[in-house]
Parts: structure tokens; C-alpha cells; sequence
């Protein structure tokens, strides 16, 4: 049957057939590229023993498949405050290994961590949700994605994102090909800290084993030149046993990784929670912090049982802590405040308590206690540097013996 249509309007919807075609065919080419960058970068994660140079193929692989000016991967730093860009391209040399931005609230960082999904900007000039960092503008970036490197247990490694100078709209596929390289790196992230992590749970063991000797028997020690009678060191000893070995079951149950500080005071502070308030962030803590606040807080916890506001039925405790930067690194400092009990009163001379306080806290984690004696009870100001559980870099692998 012969086409009645005008010659103009065949030639239009040829024209527009063609461009869908060119359209799908270059949306092909595209996935394909993409789907094969993410197969390379794949093999490379499983055989490439050193995370930083995995992280510089990722930014460039990333770069190069998807077209963009700039590549980003955020390390979130202890304390959960501060991201360092750990790996880039496209940005200023002496920016790679800085730290770069925060997690304060309204800031774009802190947006994407807290976001279950990837974060799409087209024109940060025009962006409400949050601000942007300085970093980004001193760049001129007008257009951008981030996602958050996540593990399998919703624990925030970093940041991957992208960005570049032109306004650019990245479509489904270009966010879902940044997802899945973000899942990649968190998975490799994870690989290498359980390696690293087994490594140093062996070591650890074998120092920890025989150091544990030597603190059973200093604790007896100390516990029996206190005690009024056998039963009372029967009674305490088994106490202070019994707090080292719920530290150690924290950390071995944990695989000998960072636990919340949320965990150790449920644990330590269980028989009395109905008169306890917390008030802070839920910060992980690594083994050595776990194993000796385990101890300390156990000491404090039995001296307000039976001195202090634990004792009345009306005392409380109020239990607050922050983390934050100080010019000994990353550190906790946490305040012990005991209220309606009875008053607390200097000691002539420290008992085993203070003392173990001073050990744990001052020598073995080289922070600070300061206790305050007041009508209303017991205060103590705890500062404690943080050992945090970093990405493996080159050097963080260990051999032998300390």
C-alpha cells in the first residue's frame, strides 16, 4: 500500500528513529563500559595487597568511565568527626591526605552519611539541603554525586563522590555505576581490617596471655593487703575478676575489633541502670580503651554501690562523654557524676581504687583523671586518647613481636 504521508514528515520520524537508536546505542556502549570498569577494578580489589593503590585505580578508573573533572574518596577519621581525603583525581596535590571536611550538622558530608541512598547535586550554587565545603567551591564544582561507603553492618568507612566544573545531570545508570564502586571499596576496606585485624588478635593474644598472669596476680595482691577478711577478699577479688573477664568476652566476642562504648557500659553498669543516665555519642572503642574503662568503671560502680549514690535509693548517676581533636589526637573524655548521695569526702590516704584508677586510665592509656569530692558525691573527669581502628595503609602491617 503506497505512504500517502508527506515527504517531510517520513523524513522527520526517520530522523527521530535514527537519534533514538544513536540514543540506546550509546546508553549500551556506556553500561557496557562501566559494567567492564567494574569487573577490572574487581580483580584488582581481591589481588592488589595494598589498599592505597587500589584506591588510586578506583578514582581513576572512575574518572575515566564516567568523564568527570573531579574523584573523591573520604576517609571518616576516629571520632567520626572529620573526613581526609585519602585518595582524589583531578584536585590540587597537596589536598590528598589533608583533612577536608566535617560531619557537623548541615553539611554536606554529614548529609551523605546519614542518607540511606546516593546524594545528587546538579547545581551546588543553587543547593538547599546542606552546605557545601570550601574545598568543592575553590574547585568550582557545579555539579556532583556522593555515596556513602558503607560495610555489610551499616558502619560508615568514608565517602566516594564525583564532581564536575560544567552543570551535568548524571542519570540512573551513572549513580548506580558510583554505588557499586563505593560497595566494592567497602568490601575490600573490610577484607584488608580483618586481615590486619587477625594479625594483631594473634599477637595480642600471645602478649595479653602472659600479661594477664601478672594483673591476676597484682589484683590478689593488692585486693588481699585491703581486705578486712578472707570472705571480703573472697567477695572483691571475684568482682575484679569477674570486670576483667566481661572486658575480655567483649573483645573476643567482637573478634577482637572496636566495640561501642554503649556495649561496656551496659555491661559494667547493668545491675544498676534504673538509676544511671547517659548522655553521648555511641563511639567505638578499640580493645585496649575497652579492656582498662572496663576496669576503671568497674571500681567506680562498686565504690557507688557502697559509698557513694548508688547506695540511697534515690541517688543517681549521670554518666557523659564526647570525642573530639586535642593536641594528643583524637580523645574521650568522659565525666563520672554521682547526685543525692551522700557526700563524698577525700581519703587521707588513695585506696586500692584511686590507685587502680590512676594505672588504668593515667599509665596504660597515658589520659588524665581528676576526681572532685562534693556534698552530692563522687565526680571524676576522665580523658582518654583514642586508639581508633584505621584503613590498613603500606606500613600498618606488623611483624613480630613487640
Amino acid at each position: 500500500m503506497p505512504d500517502h504521508r508527506p515527504a517531510e514528515q517520513n523524513t522527520n520520524e526517520s530522523a527521530g528513529a535514527h537519534g533514538e537508536r544513536v540514543t540506546l546505542e550509546n546508553e549500551l556502549r556506556s553500561r557496557a563500559r562501566q559494567q567492564e570498569a567494574l569487573a577490572q577494578l574487581g580483580e584488582r580489589a581481591l589481588a592488589e595487597p595494598d589498599l592505597d593503590r587500589l584506591l588510586n585505580d578506583a578514582v581513576s578508573t572512575v574518572a575515566l568511565t564516567l568523564s568527570v573533572d573531579f574523584v573523591k574518596i573520604l576517609e571518616l577519621l576516629p571520632g567520626d568527626t572529620e573526613l581526609l581525603l585519602r585518595a582524589g583525581f583531578g584536585w590540587k596535590t597537596n589536598l590528598v591526605g589533608s583533612v577536608v571536611t566535617s560531619t557537623i550538622p548541615n553539611s554536606h558530608a554529614g548529609f551523605t552519611i546519614a542518607s540511606g541512598t546516593p546524594v545528587v547535586t546538579e547545581d551546588y550554587a543553587a543547593e538547599t539541603r546542606f552546605e557545601i565545603a570550601s574545598y568543592l567551591t575553590d574547585h568550582k564544582c557545579a555539579s556532583g554525586v556522593t555515596v556513602k561507603i558503607a560495610g555489610r553492618d551499616g558502619r560508615a568507612y568514608g565517602i566516594l563522590g564525583v564532581c564536575t566544573r560544567n552543570r551535568r545531570h548524571f542519570g540512573p545508570q551513572d549513580i548506580s555505576f558510583i554505588a557499586a564502586v563505593a560497595n566494592l571499596l567497602a568490601g575490600a576496606i573490610q577484607r584488608r581490617q580483618l586481615e590486619q585485624r587477625h594479625e594483631l588478635m594473634i599477637r595480642d593474644m600471645r602478649h595479653r596471655s602472659g600479661n594477664l598472669f601478672s594483673q591476676l596476680l597484682a589484683l590478689f595482691s593488692q585486693t588481699a593487703r585491703n581486705a578486712r577478711s578472707v570472705a571480703d577478699l573472697s567477695t572483691k577479688y571475684q568482682a575484679r575478676v569477674l570486670a576483667l573477664a566481661n572486658a575480655h568476652r567483649l573483645i573476643t566476642e567482637g573478634g577482637w575489633k572496636s566495640t561501642p562504648i554503649m556495649d561496656l557500659l551496659y555491661t559494667v553498669l547493668g545491675p544498676y541502670l534504673d538509676h544511671v543516665s547517659f548522655s553521648g555519642p555511641n563511639v567505638e572503642l578499640e580493645p585496649d580503651p575497652i579492656f582498662n574503662l572496663s576496669a576503671a568503671l568497674h571500681e567506680l560502680a562498686a565504690n557507688a554501690a557502697k559509698h557513694g549514690s548508688l547506695s540511697r535509693s534515690r541517688g543517681q548517676l549521670e554518666l557523659s562523654w564526647s570525642v573530639g581533636r586535642t593536641k594528643r589526637g583524637i580523645t574521650l573524655t568522659l565525666d563520672w557524676v554521682e547526685k543525692n548521695g551522700p557526700p563524698a569526702r577525700r581519703p587521707r590516704r588513695l585506696g586500692f581504687g584511686s590507685r587502680l584508677l590512676g594505672l588504668v586510665i593515667e599509665r596504660q592509656l597515658n589520659g588524665e583523671v581528676h576526681q572532685t569530692f562534693g556534698r552530692s558525691g563522687l565526680s571524676v573527669h576522665m580523658v582518654v586518647p583514642l586508639t581508633h581502628e584505621r584503613w590498613p595503609t603500606a606500613g600498618s602491617t606488623t611483624g613480630g613481636d613487640p
